[in-house]
């Protein structure tokens, strides 16, 4: 278990950090050209998940005063290869990662 300002991670990959700044920092989590399923359970919007399919890697852009993240999903290794960001409200939860064979889950818990 990762702890990073008010963000916990749980999570099956190595990561690094590559930047940090302040009250920001930048965690790079390798995936390794996985497809990417988000649990959306817990959202009224989504039915059950989402997928991305070949996600390189994901980036992981974290304040440590605040409850919100963004979440880049690269589709190579050069920072400037994401494809789609979100934004999730880690607020009195843990964030998982983790590795499903084939796919890589990524839920609250």
């Amino acid at each position: 278990m990762l702890n990073i300002g008010k963000l916990c991670l749980d999570t099956d990959f190595n990561f690094r950090i590559i930047r940090e700044e302040d009250n920001d920092i930048d965690l790079f989590i390798d995936i390794n050209y996985r497809s990417l399923d988000i649990d959306t359970n817990e959202d009224s919007f989504f039915n059950s998940r989402i997928q991305f399919p070949y996600v390189r890697s994901l980036i992981l852009r974290i304040n440590k005063e605040s409850n919100i993240m963004t979440v880049h999903l690269m589709r190579d290794i050069d920072l400037f290869s994401a494809f789609a960001n979100f934004e999730i409200n880690y607020d009195n939860c843990i964030i998982n990662i983790k590795n499903d064979f084939e796919k890589v889950r990524m839920f609250k818990s």
